[in-house]
């Protein structure tokens, strides 16, 4: 690790606001609250903004005391319960993690570093890692998921930067996420030029976020592996809404910004209808299979304005015909 002091022209270390939304997770929670109260950096705060839990996470919460600044409300989604962590938060830098996922060590320290070093860069993310659980469906220990991962590490003190994955990225946003959320690190007056999140997007609110952010400066993958994120079941990340919001948020992009990044780069008008037609394909391919042929039938028909010569959105649509049909007949007397 860089062994510099790191602080502001007035000698004191800057502050990290860390922001944690959290919904009935009391089963994970403590282990997501470990990790950043754990992370060898001094300067930080914890806000903790529960959205209407019912299962204990508010009295797990509430067992850190003054560690913590707690903030509650009625069940509004992440993107209400990270825009009230923003309205509170005072740090010179932003970073949000949430309740179920885990830091590991000295991710802040890393990340504070590396905005230091480059003023230019707004935003900064990390590599993180997917954390499943065992077959007998329980976790292993983050610590030792952590120690694993550290001894596969690279030794270098100070990492590079992962370019396939970093710049003005506006234009690769267009056709995939490329950010984790837990990942993330801003600078405060970024986030003030930014914005909050979009509360009307239910899904793909951080999605929309990183394409508002790649309008306005560059963003950096660091090549660390910094999180772990967990995979279960209890999750709104299983289970798909009926409303299709990446494609949402790759329109309203396009409509606000058009093909051209800040930079002058171009994407090209067929590589789009590719991208608006494979979203509408996956779309509606889960909700055949999850048994909602009538939802799925509307999303091969969009797919196939984007693409209309894709075999697989035909084949789809008409077996998503006949199973709304069969659905929609009353039963054999």
């Amino acid at each position: 690790m860089d062994s510099r002091p790191i602080t502001t022209a007035s000698g004191v270390a800057p502050l990290v606001s860390v922001i944690m939304p959290a919904y009935n997770t009391a089963r994970y929670i403590r282990e997501a609250i470990d990790s950043v109260l754990g992370q060898d950096y001094p300067a930080k705060e914890l806000i903790v903004i529960d959205d209407g839990s019912t299962d204990g996470t508010l009295d797990l919460v509430r067992s850190y005391g003054d560690c913590v600044t707690l903030l509650t409300q009625q069940n509004q989604g992440s993107a209400v319960a990270r825009n009230a962590g923003l309205a509170a938060a005072r740090g010179d830098y932003i970073a949000f993690l949430d309740s179920d996922d885990v830091w590991l060590p000295g991710k802040l320290s890393l990340q504070v570093r590396y905005l230091q070093d480059h003023p230019d860069i707004g935003m900064i993310y990390a590599r993180w890692h997917v954390w499943k659980p065992g077959a007998d469906g329980c976790f292993a220990p983050a610590a030792s998921v952590a120690a694993a991962l550290a001894a596969d590490a690279s030794p270098a003190a100070v990492p590079g930067i992962v370019d396939e994955r970093s710049g003005w990225l506006y234009n690769r946003l267009l056709f995939t996420s490329l950010l984790h959320t837990i990942t993330v690190m801003a600078r405060r007056e970024l986030v003030a030029e930014v914005g909050e999140f979009n509360a009307d997007l239910k899904r793909g609110q951080d999605y929309d976020y990183w394409i508002r952010t790649s309008r306005v400066t560059e963003i950096r993958q660091l090549d660390r592996l910094l999180a772990l994120y967990r995979v279960h079941g209890e999750g709104c990340v299983t289970k798909w809404p009926h409303e299709n919001y990446e494609k949402l948020v790759v329109e309203g992009a396009l409509q606000r910004w058009g093909l051209e990044g800040p930079t002058g780069e171009r994407t090209t008008r067929t590589a789009i209808e590719r991208r608006l037609g494979e979203i509408c394909f996956s779309f509606g391919y889960h909700h055949y299979w999850e048994g909602s042929p009538r939802l799925a039938l509307r999303s091969f028909r969009e797919a196939l304005r984007h693409r209309p010569c894709h075999p697989a959105s035909w084949r789809y649509l008409v077996m998503s015909m006949i199973k709304a049909r069969t659905a929609a007949s009353p039963p054999a007397r």
